[in-house]
């Protein structure tokens, strides 16, 4: 995949269980947008590549891939958990924004930013959370069935033999048009290349593993009902993995927040919708439209 596809700068955040890489964009002085991509095999901060570019001109925009992600480092024996990922959210906006930033955060890291608001709230200038999981979908722990499997996947041979088979190429497109998608012309075969070569750089299985085991997963209805910055709730209508009924559930334990609804989009509005996406950052973290 070319390193390039978002464009800006790139970086190196050097946190406690390994180097985060990351990019940067727009000027130094303006409000900071952070970009937080979903997790499932081969995801990284690509998904954002619509977005990251546009709102670099009115913000200072970062967008990072998870540790155990993208081009980050990949420790096998980390303890990948939400509660690390809450951390490292919390750590990265300490450390490298430095201001309370505007977090934009997809699926299963949209619940990772919760939680760090919820006890962070000072590194938070607004949220946007696009289909977040923690209410019905991934809230909970894993029981022993998890951690069976878990160790199974960990198996040098079984696990390995598991995860390519899961993200073969074809395992990849088929999950895109299914599940990421309502428009499967988005499913282009560069967006396949670059899912595949990501979820097979070295190491990849690890951070992966933890997540179809259950070790990611977090309930987030307390800290969200908690939380008093603005928040934004973004969902595509034809989410079938993280239906839009879930919202429900956030708005009535928040009613403070707000819910914004994308036609004919699944889990992507980012991407498949991202003019009328770029447009609702921008007022929700007021900018005026740049001609």
């Amino acid at each position: 995949p070319e390193m390039g596809a978002l464009g800006g700068e790139e970086g190196a955040y050097e946190w406690e269980h390994g180097r985060v890489f990351y990019r940067s964009a727009g000027a130094e002085t303006a409000a900071p947008v952070v970009f937080v991509h979903g997790v499932g095999a081969g995801a990284r901060s690509f998904m954002w590549r619509r977005n990251f570019g546009p709102l670099s001109a009115d913000f200072r925009t970062y967008a990072v891939d998870l540790l155990g992600f993208g081009y980050s480092d990949k420790p096998p024996n980390a303890p990948f958990s939400a509660e690390l990922y809450a951390r490292l959210v919390a750590d990265f906006l300490r450390e490298r924004v430095g201001r309370p930033a505007h977090v934009v955060a997809s699926s299963l890291s949209a619940a990772f930013a919760v939680r760090a608001a919820d006890e962070h709230p000072e590194l938070f200038a607004s949220l946007v959370l696009v289909s977040p999981t923690g209410v019905g979908n991934l809230s909970a722990r894993p029981g022993m069935t998890g951690a069976a499997f878990y160790g199974l996947l960990h198996s040098p041979v079984l696990g390995t033999s598991f995860y390519n088979a899961m993200t073969s190429e074809r395992g990849v497109r088929d999950y895109a048009r299914e599940r990421l998608f309502y428009e499967k012309r988005f499913v282009t075969p560069r967006l396949v290349a670059h899912y595949y070569a990501v979820s097979h750089l070295p190491g990849a299985q690890y951070a992966a593993t933890a997540f179809l085991s259950g070790y990611l997963n977090t309930d987030i209805r307390e800290p969200f009902a908690r939380l008093s910055l603005p928040t934004t709730l973004v969902w595509g209508r034809q989410d079938e993995t993280n239906p839009v009924e879930q919202a429900a559930t956030l708005l009535r334990l928040n009613p403070r927040a707000r819910l914004e609804v994308f036609d004919r989009c699944r889990m992507m509005p980012q991407e498949e919708h991202a003019e009328r996406f770029n447009s609702l950052l921008r007022e929700t973290f007021g900018a005026s439209p740049t001609a």
